[in-house]
């Protein structure tokens, strides 16, 4: 039955909206793909879950935090991935191999979707490939995207010209 969901959601509506986002500071570690090909979750998965420690080991809560990934790439390629989680104001520098960066605000079209690991891939290549020329939108090449997470869902923020 997950097969039949999986065309289902395919051939669904994208939920597609254009907000501004305002920049948001983060704790980061970044993930160097380097020439391994395939799939980086777990590595990654690691990698979040470091910055959450050194976040509770700096007496906060990450739960209570939203969670951001910041893909870079060349091509369809992955290169690096940003694992970053909203720093609390009062938290001035990072220390150890956490950095503090603040991700880029402004203009993005935003693509909500389930976290459904067999579809996200798909999904987000149709909004490339089918959304984005058949509404005119103009790339803002110069940000990278920005991926927000929630418990059961996600948004792809892709930066576009106003």
């Amino acid at each position: 039955m997950r097969a039949l969901d999986d065309i289902e959601d395919m051939n669904q509506e994208l939920d597609v909206t254009i907000r501004d986002l305002a920049p948001v500071r983060v704790a980061m570690l970044e993930y160097q793909a380097g020439s391994l090909v395939g799939t980086y979750q777990e590595s990654i998965g690691m990698l979040f879950r470091e910055v959450e420690g050194w976040l509770k080991h700096n007496g906060y809560d990450p739960q209570s935090l939203r969670r951001f990934g910041v893909p870079i790439t060349e091509g369809e390629r992955l290169i690096r991935y940003w694992c970053c989680i909203e720093t609390p104001p009062d938290l001035a520098t990072a220390s150890g191999p956490v950095s503090i960066c603040e991700l880029a605000g402004g203009r993005y079209a935003v693509l909500s979707m389930f976290k459904n690991g067999a579809t996200i891939g798909t999904t987000i290549n149709r909004f490339y490939t089918d959304y984005v020329p058949s509404h005119g939108l103009k790339l803002d090449m110069t940000r990278p995207p920005i991926e927000i997470y929630y418990p059961d869902t996600m948004d792809y923020c892709v930066p576009v010209h106003e």
